[in-house]
């Protein structure tokens, strides 16, 4: 891919406190800055926006689209890290017949007003990229044609949520916000003689629904944690549980990954749309959504069975070093784009 010839919205403020914290192994490589120094991905992120703030919202979108646009004719494609940036900059491109190719990673199309925008916006999108298989199926029965869609796997960076020399303890930890069911694993694990640890916050979604008991258990703590001291976390903990609530995209998939890649064995619930990341026995645990006592099972099968934590974290790390790693999906978003730059746009 030639630089230059490729801009990516990035829904974040990339500036050089991330740069430094990620260089000096802080945080974790997200995919836009592998895009860009592997694959020649020019970057338009929120420090770039005049009058952004490092928050999600509405207004946010509508602005960094409209700084986006007079860029354009300058790139053959342009990607959008998500429908709330894509929407906007789809109907726009429409508006003014911009020619660019333009992809956009779909996270939650089916919500009704999402659908309704998505009606008019996806003629603006020359290609949709999506994780879950509902979500597929959703675009689908939107009138969008089968080759403009692409189901691909989301990612960990596998070099930093990595397994550590650090020793176990009776720990199950979960993390995450955005659609999950803490009510059920507070009611798994409120008679266990474990420590429960739920680092309860969420970057992108902070105001997702989410399931809470009417008091926690006391073998329950939670709090923010950030990257080094999750991971830390994530070491120490015999499990990883990821409650969520039925669903129909891939909430709760960066911690499934996350756990993974560090060679956790995971608990998860059916309910979530995770396209097959984990394999019950294989790479993780899956059981019923809303279920304690399934869930409470599974707790106890692998808390007193060291072998087959053993087992599945291995596979789980192996999983990860071949599907879901960070450069794999920065790769496959790449070969995306460099399909959109080889198609011939009519005049």
């Amino acid at each position: 891919m030639s630089k230059g010839r490729a801009l990516m919205l990035v829904s974040a403020w990339v500036d050089d406190r991330l740069r430094a914290d990620v260089a000096a192994g802080l945080r974790p490589t997200p995919e836009y800055l592998v895009l860009e120094s592997e694959h020649g991905v020019d970057l338009l992120d929120w420090s770039r926006v005049p009058g952004a703030r490092p928050q999600r919202s509405g207004w946010q979108a509508t602005l960094h689209a409209a700084t986006a646009l007079p860029r354009l004719r300058g790139y053959e494609t342009v990607f959008s890290d998500g429908e709330h940036v894509g929407v906007p900059l789809a109907l726009a491109i429409r508006g003014v017949g911009i020619k660019t190719r333009h992809l956009v990673l779909g996270h939650r199309l089916s919500t009704p007003s999402k659908s309704r925008l998505l009606r008019r916006a996806h003629p603006g999108m020359t290609r949709i990229l999506v994780h879950s298989p509902a979500q597929l199926a959703h675009a689908l029965s939107l009138g969008m044609a089968p080759s403009k869609l692409d189901l691909i796997p989301y990612y960990a960076d596998h070099a930093f949520w990595r397994p550590m020399d650090v020793d176990e303890e009776p720990l199950i930890v979960s993390a995450g916000r955005e659609h999950r069911d803490y009510a059920t694993l507070a009611r798994a694990c409120e008679k266990l003689d474990v420590k429960v640890f739920v680092a309860s916050g969420s970057v992108h979604s902070p105001g997702a629904d989410v399931s809470l008991p009417a008091s926690w258990p006391s073998n329950f703590s939670w709090g923010f944690a950030d990257y080094v001291r999750l991971r830390t976390l994530y070491a120490r903990a015999q499990v990883v549980v990821v409650p969520v609530m039925p669903t129909d995209f891939q909430a709760g998939v960066t911690t499934v990954l996350e756990a993974m890649a560090m060679g956790k064995p995971v608990i998860t619930t059916n309910a979530a749309e995770h396209g097959g990341v984990i394999r019950d026995g294989i790479t993780g645990i899956s059981v019923p959504a809303a279920d304690a006592e399934e869930m409470n099972a599974a707790i106890r099968h692998l808390m007193s069975n060291p072998s087959e934590r053993t087992r599945l974290g291995q596979a789980a790390r192996e999983a990860v070093l071949a599907c879901y790693g960070v450069d794999a999906y920065s790769s496959r978003i790449a070969d995306h784009i460099s399909e959109l730059q080889a198609l011939r746009v009519a005049a």
